[in-house]
């Protein structure tokens, strides 16, 4: 066989590899029922605007795609608002299918949950009260001052390192209402939902920090129960996802900041 016959060869054979690997995966879930669990942290990740019930933004729609993909049914029609910590309990015991909103991947969380690939990288950010604290202009202006974080969060040893003084907190929302009023200097937190907070309410008188860092904090992925029946078929899914520009659409629909795009600003 001449090399042009072989090249040809070659071609085929990964044309009908990867045709394969796609109908295998498409409608494997037909007939499964999947238990899906939101936390709200944000807009553009995952939030709630009026109605409880449905939940918006990029972690939704990607759930949505893979449904359409994979077949399966959500219990209740509907995908469960729930705090971050109770949800991954729920991974641990066997409740939940899939846990998603502004969940990072870390290596520690990988020995307890299976994780789909990530699908969007950031970083964490300081916010402040241009009120307050116009000076703050990056991470290192913080000693000194009290800094909020949430509370089991990486957030924290940043704080300790610029020389800051630790506020945990349950609530990101409720922190970021009291970096408004002062009962806090500043707060630190994943990037993409405090910008988009920080853009929507102006009237605060906030504003976020373009410095980057905590990067490995913020690889977002979805968790599932370790060893889950499910992780292959899932992640092949959103591999493919990643691989035809699905993903991409998404984040582009919500208009979700590149994290190359802040890097060249710095």
């Amino acid at each position: 066989m001449g090399w042009k016959n072989k090249i040809v060869a070659a071609v085929v054979a990964a044309g009908l590899t990867a045709f394969s690997s796609l109908t295998h995966a498409m409608g494997e879930l037909e007939n499964v029922t999947l238990d899906v669990f939101i936390y709200p942290a944000g807009a553009p990740l995952g939030f709630i605007e009026e109605n409880v019930s449905r939940p918006q933004g990029v972690d939704v729609d990607i759930v949505y795609e893979l449904q359409r993909r994979l077949l399966f049914t959500l219990r209740d029609n509907r995908i469960f608002p729930l705090q971050r910590d109770v949800a991954f309990a729920r991974l641990e015991n066997d409740t939940a299918d899939l846990v998603i909103g502004s969940i990072s991947y870390t290596k520690e969380r990988a020995q307890k949950y299976d994780f789909t690939p990530v699908y969007y990288r950031s970083c964490l950010a300081v916010v402040y009260s241009t009120r307050n604290h116009p000076e703050i202009k990056s991470i290192q202006d913080l000693k000194g001052l009290k800094v909020g974080y949430e509370r089991g969060s990486t957030a924290a040893d940043f704080i300790h390192e610029t020389g800051g003084q630790g506020v945990p907190f349950e609530n990101n929302i409720m922190a970021l209402f009291q970096v408004a009023d002062g009962q806090l200097d500043a707060l630190i937190y994943d990037r993409p939902p405090m910008l988009d907070f920080v853009n929507t309410m102006k009237t605060l008188g906030l504003s976020v920090t373009n410095d980057v860092f905590g990067e490995a904090a913020c690889e977002f992925a979805f968790a599932m129960p370790k060893d889950s029946r499910y992780t292959f078929l899932i992640n092949e899914t959103m591999n493919t996802m990643l691989q035809d520009g699905t993903i991409d659409a998404i984040l582009k629909k919500w208009h979700v900041e590149k994290l190359e795009d802040l890097k060249q600003k710095q």
